[in-house]
């Protein structure tokens, strides 16, 4: 327990490293951009309009965008970056955990956690055999999902990550009328797989993201200044 404990830790510091290393990157890129972009967009009339709110900043924003398209494409990226990176680096991050728990052989802790929530859930759901497969599985998911947030054996981060894997496997086509054994075993055949066949994530877009404001930064200045 003491040794899944420091791992579960180890693997925590870092996701979180790997977290910080794609926010705080992508929000300086941001405030830089946004800065840049109202300083360009400042020398143009439609920019006084674009500040007044309503119908008149929008049509202020339109005009904007034909008379000053780069800054003011990097306006509206730069604004939206304050959303984008987090929301990039915590799909990022989730991936990542999941490869460093299955790299780290920790992989049999959370199928042996779904198991025992599948013993409870399946159990508990066996007077419903008559309703439809949307109906059990749509009630099986929120029941494996009460299971994982009442599970006081497991720490925020292992919540999360339960929580992430039974929302990536498919769950669609599982026969909810055969016998519990049957489905019970074809739902963590399909999550061993799902975590088995993951390999490190890649940081091709979150790369891409964050090359984009720079370029857009460069046309603006070229073109705008």
């Amino acid at each position: 327990m003491n040794t899944n404990f420091n791992l579960f830790a180890k693997i925590a510091s870092r996701s979180f490293l790997a977290w910080i290393s794609i926010v705080i990157p992508g929000i300086i890129l941001s405030i830089i951009g946004l800065i840049m972009a109202i300083y360009l967009l400042g020398n143009h009339p439609g920019y006084a309009g674009a500040r007044a709110g309503g119908m008149g900043a929008l049509l202020a924003l339109f005009v904007l965008f034909t008379v000053a398209f780069w800054s003011s494409l990097l306006l509206v990226f730069s604004i939206a970056g304050f959303v984008l990176f987090p929301s990039m680096a915590s799909g990022y991050t989730l991936k990542k955990t999941i490869f460093l728990v299955w790299e780290n052989k920790l992989g049999d802790f959370f199928i042996g956690k779904i198991s025992s929530y599948l013993d409870k859930v399946l159990l508990r759901i066996a007077p419903l055999e008559g309703a439809s497969d949307a109906t059990l599985k749509k009630q099986s998911l929120r029941e494996l999902k009460l299971e994982v947030k009442k599970d006081g054996d497991t720490n925020r981060l292992q919540k999360r990550l339960l929580n992430f894997l039974l929302k990536k496997i498919r769950l669609e086509d599982i026969d909810w009328h055969a016998p519990r054994e049957k489905i019970k075993s074809e739902i963590l055949a399909r999550c061993k797989a799902y975590v088995g066949e993951k390999l490190l994530p890649s940081r091709l877009w979150i790369r891409l993201a964050m090359i984009l404001p720079v370029i857009l930064m460069i046309l603006a200045f070229i073109y705008e200044r």
